[in-house]
């Protein structure tokens, strides 16, 4: 990985202004790999923005964004209009935590600037997007977190306690507190963000949810059931959910004996579907999400199908699995 921190390295400090940009419905592994990348970048004496999307869904990162203020901690933050007004030819764009174009906010984006870079951690796709000056995808790793914070520690940059702690948060997130995706190396990077002062009291307030979040999520998983002897599944009624929502649910549904493989469906817009797919490491979960059109690990996978019902994706899977 020396070699990417160093080939990144000198990328960077080939150009004057650089923009990060994470993927839609930004989550804290996005966030906080991108304020860690900042900090990098910032350290070269380049201009540097991060695009934020109009609206911020997740509630964990309503309260980092908030946390930032409370701390006194600056950060650039544009939007698209700001966007448009770089200049296209001499700026760097920066993917982080995705290479599918679907899932940026604002996809034109890739394009409109001459030169970028592609930084993510989930499984490659067929059609993957490639940056022009550099690509780098590692599904071994368990989050652009862990990514991130090795390559503070290669060039012995530290980061404010507060933004340690995002960034910790994320990691927590993305590996289902430690559960799955999590080696000697995502320990080793939880104790560095921990030495740079992140703090257990503020990551515990960031991942907080309120009581009724949590009891409407159980009523749910109340209705899940075994579709096989190893796997569950639980479909949730017409309303619109955030994917996080999803997300939770099959996280949760691993807790139960003798569950490997766990599904949550339900409505994620109008007329698109999610299906967000969990395991404990012995099903490859994303085998059966690329069928359905998405990607991401063996063990932490999702899709998202337009125009179809909750009942048709559940008969997809279920065809699927039998």
């Amino acid at each position: 990985m020396k070699r990417v921190f160093e080939k990144l390295t000198t990328i960077i400090e080939q150009y004057d202004e650089i923009i990060i940009s994470g993927h839609k419905n930004l989550d804290l592994d996005a966030l906080g790999s991108s304020l860690g990348l900042y900090r990098i970048i910032q350290s070269k004496k380049k201009k540097v923005s991060i695009y934020l999307e109009d609206n911020i869904s997740n509630t964990s990162v309503f309260k980092a964004l908030e946390k930032l203020k409370l701390y006194h901690i600056k950060i650039d933050f544009v939007d698209e209009h700001q966007v448009k007004e770089k200049d296209s030819e001499k700026t760097l764009y920066i993917v982080i935590d995705t290479h599918n174009l679907k899932l940026l906010d604002q996809p034109w984006m890739f394009s409109y600037f001459k030169h970028q870079v592609v930084l993510d951690h989930h499984i490659k796709m067929v059609d993957s997007l490639v940056g022009s000056d550099l690509t780098y995808i590692n599904s071994r790793l368990s989050s652009m977190v862990e990514f991130v914070t090795m390559y503070l520690h290669h060039l012995n940059i530290n980061v404010s306690p507060i933004v340690g702690t995002i960034m910790l948060a994320g990691m927590e997130i993305d590996t289902n507190s430690y559960n799955i995706k999590t080696t000697e190396q995502t320990y080793q990077v939880g104790a560095y963000l921990m030495r740079m002062g992140a703090n257990n009291i503020d990551k515990k307030n960031l991942l907080q949810e309120s009581m009724e979040v949590y009891k409407r999520r159980q009523d749910f998983i109340k209705t899940s059931y075994m579709i096989n002897e190893n796997m569950a599944l639980c479909t949730l009624n017409d309303e619109i959910f955030q994917k996080g929502d999803l997300a939770q649910i099959a996280d949760e549904l691993l807790q139960f004996d003798n569950v490997e493989a766990a599904f949550a469906i339900g409505k994620i817009g109008p007329n698109e579907i999610g299906i967000s797919a969990r395991s404990v490491g012995t099903i490859n979960v994303q085998k059966m999400m690329t069928e359905l059109g998405g990607g991401g690990h063996k063990s932490d996978a999702a899709a998202q199908i337009q125009n179809a019902t909750i009942n048709q994706i559940k008969e997809k899977l279920l065809e699927m699995i039998n």
